[in-house]
């Protein structure tokens, strides 16, 4: 269930089935075909443990679960990316001081406006659709990606192209091809802020320096793939994730309308729920012991962060959506420790913004169709939610 992307199309059939794997342990041996044995740790404290524990449980070679026949295509096919879920300790601190800066409170102080510009863009699409809109396709994927290709100073014109390309990535999980494709169009972003840097996200990384050398190419190249996927797509499938929530338990909309200071929490709820990043990969780098399993050297561990974010010791009725639940700002959507996502507070930006703007004017909203998953081990979500709603005028 961890290794077959096929599994992750039916998210209730893997959420039944984790929920049975926990009330026997919470750390799981894993043999699949193909794949390289590893843990599977499903437990909301046994993920907190090992992730409080860089040192010893660093970042995987590979960060993500993939075969070894992908693997060896990926390696086959050219350079690797090197992003900040491939760098550990000092290298990775360093390299992701190119990019903090335009994430800090201060920086993202200075977007709200835009924000606001484009959520109000987001509310008048669905205003023009009617009461029928595929909400993953007509606001959930244009909205985020417009403030991150702002933020790495791309143009409106570039938007259908970087959408097809992290589409193509994650709904492919290690597919050699699409990897370089995306590889490709950040090389000759990268070459050209190069040469003409433009003051943005993309010229500061580009032309970054880490022990006062230019950094190389594949470090900016990938930067640049961790930003323009993890940064949108991630958002967006939280931001479906929240809509179907809301489609699904109408009386937590009406508890949202009747009163809408609960909207920040809500917004935590609807990260955990949906948990865009499934998984990360960390390996033992000594013999050690998480709760009652003994781990060995070089172990190779999957943090379930899915499965963690529904553990009933930490959420009681994790199933259950709740816009006020107490402690949900505690999930691990966004992990923890050093390789905590940088842009989490942009996504609760971004995704705050959104529903202050629609909620007090979303009357109601209901399923229109089959929402669809996507089929992927890594990030993913409802790649179709087709809804039918009633706005206030």
């Amino acid at each position: 269930m961890f290794t077959n992307p096929d599994r992750y199309a039916d998210m209730a059939a893997w959420h039944r089935e984790v929920a049975d794997l926990r009330t026997r342990a919470p750390i799981h041996r894993v043999t699949a075909d193909g794949f390289d044995p590893f843990w599977a740790v499903v437990g909301h404290a046994e993920v907190m443990e090992i992730e409080r524990r860089p040192e010893l449980f660093p970042n995987a070679a590979q960060p993500w679960v993939m075969s070894r026949a992908d693997l060896d295509a990926q390696r086959a096919a050219g350079p690797a990316p090197r992003t900040l879920i491939h760098m550990n300790g000092a290298e990775h601190a360093a390299y992701r001081r190119l990019g903090n800066d335009w994430f800090r409170p201060a920086s993202l102080a200075s977007l709200q406006l835009r924000l606001d510009d484009l959520a109000g863009e987001a509310l008048a699409t669905l205003e023009t659709l009617g009461g029928r809109s595929d909400f993953a396709a007509d606001v959930a994927q244009p909205y985020p990606l417009k403030v991150i290709l702002e933020l790495m100073g791309l143009p409106e014109a570039e938007y259908p192209r970087v959408i097809a390309l992290t589409q193509d990535f994650f709904a492919r999980d290690g597919d050699a091809q699409v990897l370089m494709n995306l590889f490709g169009y950040m090389l000759a972003l990268t070459a050209a802020r190069r040469e003409s840097p433009t003051g943005d996200l993309a010229s500061a990384v580009s032309n970054g320096t880490v022990g006062g050398e230019l950094i190389g190419e594949v470090e900016a190249v990938s930067y640049h793939m961790m930003v323009a996927t993890s940064g949108y797509e991630s958002t967006a499938k939280a931001l479906t994730g929240g809509m179907w929530a809301l489609a699904t338990n109408p009386d937590q909309l009406a508890r949202l309308r009747r009163n809408p200071d609960l909207i920040d929490s809500a917004v935590d709820e609807m990260v955990r729920f949906s948990s865009p990043v499934r998984h990360m990969m960390r390996t033992a780098t000594a013999d050690t012991r998480v709760g009652d399993v003994d781990i060995a050297a070089g172990d190779w561990l999957l943090l379930s962060f899915t499965a963690a974010n529904r553990d009933p010791k930490k959420f009681p009725d994790p199933d259950a959506f709740d816009v006020a639940r107490p402690n949900a700002a505690n999930h691990l959507a966004f992990g923890f420790g050093p390789h905590h996502c940088m842009g989490a507070a942009l996504a609760r930006m971004e995704m705050r913004t959104f529903f202050r703007r629609l909620i007090p004017r979303l009357e109601s909203v209901t399923l229109d169709g089959d929402a669809v998953s996507t089929d992927t081990t890594f990030i993913g979500g409802l790649r179709a939610l087709p809804i039918r709603y009633e706005l206030a005028d």
